[in-house]
């Protein structure tokens, strides 16, 4: 089998004594608290008879590189000579997809430049036969640098399970296996005798979902508008200006762009329309965008379907955009989804009214069972807006719906809009990018 120059690292070896992530910073005059190597922590609680590993992980340098393959203004690229991954920050828009997508948590998004940077593998010391600085200043021989073979995926405890060809062999991850299993019931307190709230590898703390208010916007935009030429079709359909296209249009592509680090660069979101989702997402809008305004202020019947076509190709980057991402949302049927949301407002502006009944009904069970699934424990803010959910999202306008009272038909496409902002509000809260040990199960032995 070939192989290739790349990371060694040894479970068994590692203290968690930050020596690689002191060299790495000290070689490539990185600022804290920013880092581009990380130790990743198992039972960071340092529970009692249960393993317990330190892993030192960065970008490793993937042959079929997640970050490169995404990024829109194609900031990444191969160094001919060493094959690493190399990111140009004059290139990045600081749109933070490459963080998304990389499971080894490797792209760190930096406030005060508002671009990405990431370890280079120190490829620079590579050229002249030395090895990265982190692998270096390594006191114990836990990283290493050396020849590895070419797999997939390394297989190894707490990483990706993805086929991205990783530079990065894990030696000695069963390490963990000899801790005794235990009986949790008798051995830990009342407070952590659940296994939830044992083995927590990831904290929504870690990812600020709340942040992501500009892509509710621009995302909601979308299915909104897209719905709303679709119901155009209908000849009894809600009457769409295209003035007030235009004008959603402007707020949608205002909130995109507010969600970069460098919003002067958003020109450049079309630059890797080849294998980026996020490019091929933006090309989609502006094609909409466009057909459907010249459609509706021209009246050409041609450029109306031609708008509905785009508006498809528009939802469905969307949703690939996330599916790539490769964990957490991973189901096209989600009550968040931008589609459903669509043809939801499509039935609404069609005067659909007894089948728009019927989805609102499917929506909603979808909510709850994802609501149920996601907050499995307690918590008063999500118990209110669940609830708010379901007044606003269905239980008002199915009511509104079964008077077939017209008047209030503006009180119908505001509680649906309400509803639909919130379900969209909560697929971004259940939404989380892969990072490590997140595929990791808890290896204590519970007794019910």
């Amino acid at each position: 089998m070939a192989t290739v120059k790349g990371f060694i690292f040894d479970y068994s070896k590692c203290v968690g004594c930050h020596a690689c992530l002191v060299g790495c910073s000290v070689e490539n005059d990185t600022k804290p608290p920013l880092s581009w190597r990380a130790i990743k922590t198992y039972n960071k609680q340092k529970l009692p008879l249960l393993g317990f590993v330190n892993l030192s992980i960065a970008c490793n340098h993937c042959q079929e590189a997640p970050c490169l393959n995404a990024c829109p203004s194609s900031a990444f690229h191969f160094d001919t000579q060493t094959r690493a991954v190399i990111h140009n920050p004059d290139a990045c828009l600081g749109c933070k997809y490459c963080t998304w997508v990389c499971p080894f948590d490797a792209p760190k998004f930096n406030e005060h430049t508002g671009t990405v940077e990431k370890c280079h593998f120190c490829y620079h010391r590579l050229k002249e036969n030395q090895i990265p600085a982190c692998a270096q200043a390594c006191p114990t021989g836990a990283l290493s640098f050396g020849d590895i073979e070419v797999e997939p995926n390394p297989r190894a405890f707490g990483l990706s399970e993805r086929s991205i060809y990783p530079r990065i062999k894990i030696l000695q991850s069963d390490v963990k296996d000899s801790i005794p299993k235990m009986d949790m019931e008798s051995s830990l307190p009342a407070s952590l005798s659940s296994e939830n709230n044992i083995i927590k590898p990831f904290s929504r703390k870690n990812y600020d979902w709340l942040k992501e208010w500009t892509l509710v916007i621009f995302t909601f935009i979308c299915a909104l508008l897209v719905g709303w030429v679709w119901a155009s079709l209908n000849t009894n359909s809600v009457y769409l200006s295209p003035w007030i296209l235009a004008g959603f249009s402007a707020v949608a592509m205002l909130a995109s762009t507010a969600h970069l680090g460098k919003p002067f660069r958003a020109y450049k979101s079309i630059n890797n329309l080849k294998t980026s989702w996020l490019s091929r997402e933006i090309l989609m809008f502006g094609l909409f965008v466009s057909t459907a305004f010249f459609s509706n202020f021209l009246e050409i019947a041609l450029f109306k379907y031609i708008a509905c076509g785009f508006g498809a190709l528009l939802l469905f980057s969307i949703e690939k955009l996330y599916l790539a991402v490769g964990s957490g949302y991973q189901k096209m049927l989600n009550s968040g989804n931008t589609i459903f949301i669509a043809i939801i407002f499509s039935l609404l502006f069609a005067n659909q009214m007894d089948i728009l009944s019927g989805l609102l009904a499917l929506q909603t069970m979808l909510f709850i069972v994802k609501t149920a699934h996601v907050n499995q424990n307690f918590s008063l803010a999500l118990g209110l807006v669940a609830f708010l959910r379901l007044i606003f999202g269905f239980i008002v306008p199915f009511g509104i719906i079964v008077m077939g009272n017209g008047r209030f038909y503006f009180a119908l496409v505001a509680s649906i809009v309400i509803g639909q902002i919130i379900d969209r509000l909560m697929f971004y809260y259940e939404f989380k990018p892969e990072r490590p040990f997140d595929r990791v199960e808890s290896s204590l032995s519970i007794k019910s």
